[in-house]
């Protein structure tokens, strides 16, 4: 990505050349999700939200399969225009696919048992490649000191790591009214050619879950000491709030203040290895349960299960992390400067979803929250954070130690040379060997039959359920939103 997209702002050439592939490349991509929703059971595919996402991807893709692939630089400004509002106008389409999952899940006797995470994991991971494609080449378009179309060439760590910090702290101090301190060590100069969007975004859900976990723990720890519920000055392996483990009774914290709480600080660390660099981030949170580890990986579990229902009709789901609904500008795509009163900036247009900076989202009534923003989710935060990861050849790892804390570690892969973008460039079509398009089980005969109008049918995605002739054909409506780019 980074050599494709080189001094394009001074070569016509590889601003057409981009613009031909993306106008070719999204329908196919389209496709094959349009292909995979429609094998899904009536149940899924009746819930409403899941619907409203269809019926986007199936506009989107109406849209771009008959645009003529731009021919010079003025067709290519409208359709990066285009791009622009496709990308603006369905960013809310990953919050519906979080709500409708939970409203699914709820259903009784089928919904707890539907094995709907392998399919997430492939739309999620599609979507990803489809918005990074979309908003690469949008963004190559700008002359941008320090960036090449969506990366930035010289991203600090550091300053990634502060930017994310002080967003969890807000968002821990307007639940809790306190917030852990949050050290930061290792190699502080280290910069890396990165996406500001998809780093922050991995960076803000850990740090969030830690001081979470942290508060929770130190309030449960203190609650015990005051003699409430007869408990005791240690800590069990359920107190841990942020990542699994039992609700904590709020309520029962009201009579002393977080002043009287010293919380055990979260460390960072950022160490640099010859191929990849790897975060350290530790907390004293109480650990997670080990009958817990695999649940964190799951697409829409949540220890706070008693989010009422319809609160996500009122503010959408939390589509992979709390989302902030304040002052949001979705013109804007990006920003030089690290400025926390900025808030978000770095995130928008820069390949993440487009949606609001993840801070948080306004929330009236939950257990884990006693101000404006909610702390906990609906559930997509790690996982999603993990298809960030892994998009560029890194991972997620979450090392546990019940009863006292969690060291998660954050594999990047920089998009240097010899690690520029491997699975991107695989489903663009640029000569790598790791590829998605084809990954998910969906042949080239089924893609051409929906490109030529067919509509597809019966093809078969390897995570999909079985298709329920009745419910699909009848509705002509498909399952599992995920948002159309």
């Amino acid at each position: 990505m980074l050599e494709a997209g080189r001094d394009a702002w001074f070569d016509n050439s590889k601003i057409l050349e981009s613009a031909r592939f993306t106008s070719e490349e999204l329908p196919k991509r389209l496709a094959r999700r349009l292909l995979d929703l429609q094998l899904l059971p009536y149940i899924v595919v009746n819930n409403p939200h899941i619907s409203r996402v269809y019926q986007s991807y199936r506009h989107a893709f109406d849209i771009l399969r008959d645009y003529p692939p731009p021919q010079n630089l003025s067709e290519n400004e409208k359709f990066s225009s285009l791009l622009r509002r496709l990308v603006d106008e369905h960013a809310p389409m990953l919050d519906a696919l979080a709500t409708g999952l939970r409203e699914i899940k709820r259903k009784p006797l089928v919904g707890p048992h539907l094995q709907l995470d392998s399919f997430l994991e492939a739309m999620l991971s599609s979507r990803i490649s489809r918005r990074v494609l979309a908003e690469h080449h949008i963004n190559l378009n700008n002359s941008r000191p320090g960036y090449i179309g969506i990366i930035s060439t010289d991203l600090s760590l550091a300053d990634s790591i502060d930017f994310a910090a002080g967003r969890s702290k807000q968002v821990c101090m307007e639940t809790y009214g306190a917030a852990p301190e949050i050290l930061v060590s290792g190699d502080l100069h280290l910069k890396e050619p990165y996406i500001p969007a998809h780093l922050d975004y991995m960076l803000y859900e850990l740090l969030k879950n830690a001081s979470r976990a942290v508060v929770e723990r130190c309030f449960q720890r203190k609650n015990n000491l005051r003699g409430n519920h007869g408990g005791n000055s240690s800590s069990t392996v359920g107190e841990r709030g942020g990542l699994g483990g039992c609700r904590t009774n709020f309520s029962s914290f009201d009579h002393f203040s977080t002043s009287e709480i010293r919380f055990p600080p979260i460390h960072v660390r950022i160490c640099g290895g010859t191929d990849d660099v790897t975060l350290r981030i530790s907390d004293q949170g109480g650990g997670i349960p080990f009958h817990l580890i695999k649940k964190v990986w799951e697409f829409g579990w949540t220890d706070l299960d008693s989010v009422v229902e319809g609160e996500e009709d009122r503010h959408g789901g939390n589509g992979g992390g709390d989302e902030y609904r304040g002052n949001y500008r979705g013109d804007v795509s990006y920003t030089k400067d690290i400025d926390l009163d900025k808030e978000g900036l770095r995130r928008e247009g820069l390949g993440l979803d487009s949606t609001p900076p993840p801070v948080a989202i306004n929330f009236n009534s939950s257990p884990a929250s006693s101000g404006r923003f909610r702390m906990a989710g609906l559930g997509f935060g790690l996982p999603l954070s993990r298809l960030y990861a892994r998009y560029f050849g890194g991972d997620l790892r979450i090392i546990s130690m019940p009863g006292y804390g969690v060291d998660a570690f954050l594999y990047l892969k920089g998009l240097g040379v010899g690690t520029e973008g491997k699975r991107e460039w695989a489903e663009q079509g640029y000569g790598s060997t790791i590829g998605v398009s084809k990954s998910d089980g969906v042949s080239d005969a089924h893609v051409d039959d929906v490109l030529s109008g067919g509509g597809g049918g019966g093809g078969g995605g390897g995570s999909a359920a079985p298709r329920d002739e009745e419910g699909i054909g009848a509705l002509g409506v498909s399952p599992s939103g995920v948002n159309i780019f």
